[in-house]
């Protein structure tokens, strides 16, 4: 039975978006892997030919998708009922910074997923679902699921399309702190380091790779250092790639952040297993009327507590 598409035209706004991250515009709830699977088998087609979910999309373009990515989640939903407690509903309401009839900002903690996908049915997202069934709040950027911070998402479709241009645009500033295992040589400076995805024994990994990688800006500067033991960075990422400060932590600085095992090995667990210290402290975001809107998060209890079992002063 041949699948029902829907047709969707791009608008002038939304040229130059990635398929992908068009369709997170008009079906956000729906994965990642969700949607390359469509792409696969041929169900998403711009101007009626089959696409990849990194082809950049132009202005005037009809692109088709099939119809149950407008219902997914109440398609899941009906057949994994997931009902919200009280002490869901009162912890997803802890994590609001902030709130109004365009956005909803939260302090997302390390260890939930942003996004629900093969192995992770609990996500914010869905929690946000069932939390506001009058709202269904549009992710327009992500955080990986060990790092903290400021999450920005969208309540009203236009806002979503504006905040999603902004992202792409680069006219959101991001601000990161981490704890480093050592110490940058220079105290300040950009790192530019193009990365790529490469197979690996876990799966997927991002490395450097100048000649074929994705470029990729990082501008940083130390807020405190102990001796060369370790140190508390401001990371400020020009571009938005996967993993991105952790591999310029990591291969770029030679300093691994804190925690992470993946991209610094048995160098950034010298200290104990620790949580990843990777926080997304604040964005700065433009808003449609010409203001912006500046959002910060506190640190998790994880990461005040390094910071004072090292003894920074500024924590």
């Amino acid at each position: 039975m041949a699948e029902n598409l829907i047709e969707k035209k791009v608008t002038p706004d939304e040229a130059g978006l990635r398929l992908d991250r068009f369709m997170r515009l008009w079906a956000p709830h729906v994965p990642q892997g969700v949607v390359e699977k469509a792409a696969r088998k041929g169900l998403l087609k711009v101007e009626g030919k089959k696409a990849k979910p990194s082809y950049r999309m132009e202005g005037g373009q009809i692109l088709s998708f099939p119809s149950f990515f407008l219902h997914y989640e109440e398609q899941k939903e009906k057949k994994n009922p997931t009902l919200l407690t009280n002490a869901d509903k009162k912890w997803l309401n802890g994590l609001i910074l902030f709130e109004n009839s365009d956005l909803l900002v939260l302090n997302k903690p390390a260890g939930i997923a942003v996004q629900s996908g093969t192995k992770q049915r609990k996500s914010l997202d869905n929690m946000l679902l069932q939390y506001d069934a009058t709202c269904r709040p549009r992710l327009v950027h992500r955080l990986d699921m060990d790092t903290s911070g400021v999450l920005v998402l969208a309540k009203t479709l236009p806002m979503a399309r504006w905040l999603t241009k902004a992202f792409k645009e680069r006219t959101v500033q991001k601000i990161y702190w981490a704890l480093v295992c050592g110490v940058p040589q220079k105290l300040e400076g950009v790192i530019s380091i193009a990365l790529s995805k490469k197979p690996d024994v876990r799966g997927e990994k991002v490395r450097m790779d100048q000649e074929e990688g994705r470029k990729a800006i990082t501008s940083y500067r130390v807020i405190e250092a102990l001796g060369n033991r370790v140190a508390w960075l401001e990371l400020i990422p020009k571009t938005g790639r996967t993993h991105q400060l952790r591999v310029h932590c990591a291969e770029g600085l030679k300093t691994p952040i804190l925690g992470d095992g993946k991209y610094g090995g048995k160098e950034a667990l010298s200290f104990g297993r620790k949580p990843l210290q990777l926080h997304a402290r604040c964005l700065v975001i433009p808003l449609p009327n010409g203001q912006t809107m500046t959002f910060e998060a506190a640190l998790p209890k994880e990461m005040r507590e390094a910071l004072q079992e090292f003894g920074f002063q500024n924590a």
